[in-house]
């Protein structure tokens, strides 16, 4: 499951750049959004910070700064942004 979003997070990527490079603001905005949803409410919900240790407390950071850039890319229409979030995820 881990990965199947994972996945969908990186194909949802790779459709906002596409729609950036096509000057196409409303599908940049739904797939930016369904990236940060899927990340918000799939991967960091999933971690267990109680008992996950160093390995949790670090994935649910990257989560957070990941939904920054990608909030910070959708602003700007910044597919270097995106790129960087791909290579993180």
């Amino acid at each position: 499951l881990v990965n199947m979003m994972f996945e969908s997070v990186l194909e949802s990527l790779a459709i906002s750049r596409g729609a950036i490079e096509s000057d196409d603001l409303a599908l940049k905005l739904k797939h930016i959004n369904k990236a940060i949803r899927i990340i918000q409410e799939g991967l960091r919900t999933s971690l267990d910070l109680d008992n996950g240790g160093e390995l949790a407390q670090n994935l649910a950071a990257l989560y957070d700064y990941v939904v920054i850039r990608l909030t910070q890319a959708n602003a700007g229409n910044d597919v270097k942004m995106l790129q960087e979030v791909a290579e993180l995820i």
